[in-house]
């Protein structure tokens, strides 16, 4: 009696993720003869399989359906089960099989395969034969078997195996002939947004894009790894924590790769991954230094054809390297050997790596073997190499293990220091640093102890950290000024030390608004960095080319720069690294900017935290402004007030200015649009900004203009629109005159509010037209959606009076399509509660917030209960505290009683 369910494919779940990325790519593969669909446990070969099976059996071509168990090498098993998977889809197809096998006394194949292909031959209709975990056929018999159907195939047979790993089949002969087409890990692999599709609807957790992403990444896309991760979550208190400590030795994932992996392995494959774990990647001479005495070629040839979560890393099939969680739960377990076994494997492994030039690699195993000299003359040999390609954090990571009193003596591992300062914005630290390694390169020089050519070229190296240090403190003229006296005098066999030092040049004159100068500048680094093969400093010439076109307003050419940025990041260094990730954090603008909120916080989050940790301020402000700009556009005033206030800290810390009053100019237009004028004035003032009309204006200073654009914003609520536009008119005139359009555009939309709400017509119209001018052919949206109602009441007053806007025209759809996003949003609400005899407003989170403090909530209380963020609380009570005039919870209490905010307000509220 044959097993039913053998013949069926496995029955699908209603919540399933529909991938019909891959089921094109199979229904493109199942054209021809023979299609295998190879990789390890848990990748959803099955289920694809089964969802393609469905789609196909809709139409004129049938399925025909095995799952394969070890007992099936038997021969005859195997044919009575293939005979009856045709017979299910086709009675007129080897009906009399079974009793054929069971009344002969030798196995009848030639028989029975003759009689299937002769009978497939006169279908028109095509047959797919699915032989579902076909790596358990051992047989040769068996693969004979499958080989005569393969290559006597008549039109109407398409084959599809699924397998964990090679088969004992002859596919060269029928690769080389074009009939059979394969499917491997990688295209199985989960794509983010079917990561996101999955976690959501298919397992109903509502997770932030932040959390999906580093899913996403701690998995590679493996849909087992992600269904294990799932499951954990449905129960834990904090997935946050739960998602940064996700690895290959949590429990659910180290059960599974123990039972459903390792423990089918032979005692030596065991041995042989566990010493292997240690490596990132790995060659056949690499894993000979670190299993010595063993048949290393035959070991890794069965990794291979297991597809032990192994990924070839060159199309020549000589490096790889273990699935991330694969080898972090080999790494846990490798853990109890004993200490000096580890530190003898890291040994070989460093000493291979060194000798064959590979020193970056042999770096991790030199400290990890507890060598910390040899790890010193390793970092000071690869030191400018890395830094050349972007490879920050990684260099960072090395100095911060090794010995001080070890880079104290070595010049290039202190400049090493001070690139690592230098990008994580710490430029008082970088100061302290760079003395240090000029003295001791003197001291070195006199001694003799490195030559000229060294000496001059630690020289250019002092020079151009200078400059950038500079430039780090905000004091962009100065470092134009130091950087191009240097350039004119520096050697020329040092081209990544001048294109660093026109990289500075270029981006101080554009933090100052001269655009023209700083693609000039950028223009000429560019060259300077092709010359020296640095990676990181082309690709960081093309993303200030890209932030030029952004302030300019050319968007489009901006994006078509900065995506060049990031292919190339990609290509050269990976990816995921710092230095796409540098250039991609200011893709999210232009997503933003084109209202393409999911895709902007998708790109943000992918990145972010890489930036969080090591990028240079510029990058880190950028971050977090993005991350207020999205959380207020999704609604979360609250919240983006707290990451503007982080921004803001995080600027004035860094000295930089232009940053921390874009920071202050956002946080000023959220505290507006709640009504809240006075902690918007109060914000203002905090940073020495004062709105109000001046007789005798003083200069406004590029970097901080937008805290005056602030004060323009609070200026138009309090109802002075004309002083507000004298404000913004001197602004936008510089603005104009640098060629910076899109600053330009962003101010003169306010000018058009003002000039509409102090009924200066001819004002708003011409301030109206402006905007809509130069956003239509950026595509301009969010900055002007940001407005809200205001500037949907001045373009719906403009519209009515041009009659170009009401016409049939790309101008008219423009602002058709901005006054449908303009009325999707609204205001969060204020409150008003008279305090004091003065009329004073409770936004609505306030007064929740207030609510619960009547109850005597702790501070934990009021963030699980509101579902808010420990610091978004301490915001709301120190605004609630200033707002009621108290200091304390207890004189806020009573104060709250005295102006009527009771228990019946509270459950008023509630209601």
């Amino acid at each position: 009696m044959l097993i039913e369910t053998k013949l069926q494919p496995p029955h699908l779940r209603d919540a399933l993720v529909r991938r019909p990325r891959l089921l094109r790519t199979l229904d493109a593969a199942t054209a021809g003869k023979l299609t295998v669909v190879t990789s390890p446990a848990g990748f959803g070969k099955s289920t694809l399989l089964s969802q393609w099976a469905a789609g196909i059996s809709g139409g004129i071509a049938q399925v025909a359906w095995l799952s394969i168990d070890r007992l099936d090498n038997d021969l005859a098993r195997f044919l009575k089960y293939l005979a009856a998977a045709f017979h299910r889809v086709d009675p007129d197809i080897a009906g009399n099989a079974e009793s054929l096998i069971d009344s002969s006394p030798v196995t009848p194949v030639d028989s029975i395969l003759t009689a299937i292909i002769n009978q497939l031959s006169r279908r028109a209709a095509p047959i797919y034969l699915v032989l579902d975990d076909a790596h358990l056929i051992v047989s040769g018999e068996i693969a004979a078997c499958i080989n005569m159907l393969v290559a006597y195939a008549p039109p109407a047979l398409r084959i599809v195996l699924a397998t964990r790993g090679e088969l004992p089949l002859e596919l060269a002969h029928m690769k080389m002939k074009g009939h059979v087409v394969s499917l491997g890990d990688s295209d199985l692999r989960f794509s983010l947004e079917e990561t996101e599709d999955y976690l959501a609807n298919v397992c109903g957790l509502d997770l932030a894009v932040s959390a999906v992403v580093a899913l996403h990444h701690k998995t590679e896309g493996w849909p087992a790894g992600l269904q294990l991760a799932a499951l954990a979550l449905a129960h834990e208190g904090s997935r946050e924590a739960f998602i940064a400590e996700f690895s290959g030795s949590q429990r659910d994932v180290a059960m599974f790769l123990t039972h459903d992996v390792l423990a089918r392995q032979a005692p030596e494959i065991q041995d042989f991954l566990l010493r292997t774990s240690i490596l990132d990647r790995f060659c056949l001479g690499l894993v000979e230094a670190v299993c010595p005495g063993r048949d290393c070629a035959s070991a890794l040839a069965t990794i291979e054809h297991s597809n032990l979560f192994l990924i070839a890393l060159d199309s020549s099939g000589q490096w790889f390297r273990y699935h991330h969680l694969f080898s972090e739960f080999l790494r846990n377990r490798l853990d109890a050997w004993a200490p000096e076994a580890r530190r003898d494997l890291h040994r070989a492994a460093a000493a291979w790596l060194a000798a064959r030039g590979h020193i970056s690699d042999a770096v991790d195993h030199a400290l990890a073997s507890g060598d910390a000299d040899h790890a010193a003359r390793l970092v000071e040999e690869c030191a400018m190499p890395l830094t050349m390609q972007g490879h920050i954090p990684k260099l960072t990571e090395w100095l911060n293990q090794l010995p001080p009193d070890l880079i104290a003596a070595r010049p290039r591992l202190l400049l090493a220091r001070v690139w690592a300062q230098f990008h994580m914005s710490r430029p008082r630290q970088a100061v302290r640093i760079l003395k240090q390694a000029k003295i001791l390169v003197g001291q070195l020089s006199e001694r003799g102890e490195i030559d000229r050519a060294t000496t001059r070229s630690l020289k250019a190296e002092l020079q151009t950290l200078t400059a950038g240090v500079v430039s780090a403190t905000d004091r962009s003229r100065t470092a134009i000024r130091v950087a191009s006296r240097w350039l004119a005098d520096f050697p020329e066999d040092e081209p990544f030390a001048r294109g660093t030092l026109a990289n500075i040049c270029a981006f101080s004159h554009y933090s100052l608004g001269e655009l023209d100068a700083a693609r000039l500048r950028s223009l000429a680094a560019r060259d300077h960095h092709a010359a020296a093969n640095s990676v990181f400093g082309i690709v960081y010439c093309d993303l200030l080319l890209g932030l030029v076109e952004i302030s300019a307003g050319n968007l489009a050419e901006a994006h078509q720069l900065l995506d060049r940025a990031c292919r190339l990041a990609r290509e050269r260094l990976g990816s995921g690294s710092y230095t796409e990730a540098m250039t991609a954090i200011f893709h999210v603008e232009l997503a933003y900017e084109w209202n393409d909120l999911q895709g902007a916080e998708r790109i943000l989050h992918q990145h972010r935290q890489i930036i969080e940790e090591c990028g240079l301020v510029v990058h880190e402000m950028a971050c977090k402004l993005h991350l207020a700009r999205l959380s207020a556009a999704h609604g979360r005033h609250d919240e983006a007030i707290v990451f503007l206030e982080r921004a803001e800290r995080l600027g004035i810390e860094k000295r930089y200015r232009r940053l921390t009053a874009a920071a202050l100019n956002e946080r000023v237009r959220l505290l507006l649009s709640r009504g809240d004028v006075r902690a918007a004035r109060l914000a203002l003032r905090s940073r020495g900004i004062e709105p109000s009309a001046e007789s005798r204006p003083a200069p406004i200073h590029p970097l901080d203009e937008y805290a005056h654009i602030g004060a323009a914003r609070v200026l138009i609520a309090e109802g002075h629109p004309a002083k507000a536009i004298a404000v913004l008119d001197r602004i936008a005139e510089r603005m104009r005159r640098d060629g910076r359009l899109r600053g330009f555009m962003q101010v003169r939309a306010l000018v058009a509010i003002a000039a509409h709400s102090a009924g200066e017509t001819l004002l708003a119209l011409a301030a109206a037209v402006d905007v809509v001018t130069l956003a239509l052919p950026q595509n301009a949206l969010r900055s002007l959606i940001d407005e809200g109602l205001p500037m949907r009441e001045v373009l719906e007053f403009a519209r009515a009076r041009i009659p170009a806007w009401s016409r049939n025209s790309s101008t008219a759809t423009f602002v058709d399509t901005l006054l449908r996003e303009l009325g999707k949003t609204a205001p969060e609400r204020a409150r008003p509660i008279a305090i004091a005899g003065r009329k004073q407003m409770l936004s609505s989170k306030e007064t929740d917030v207030a609510a619960l403090l009547l109850r005597a909530y702790t501070n934990r209380q009021l963030a699980e209960t509101l579902s808010m963020a420990p610091d978004t609380v301490k915001w709301h009570l120190k605004n609630i505290f200033g707002k009621l005039g108290v200091s304390s919870r207890t004189e806020a209490v009573l104060k709250l009683k005295e102006i009527g905010l009771d228990a019946a307000t509270e459950r008023q509220l509630a209601g």
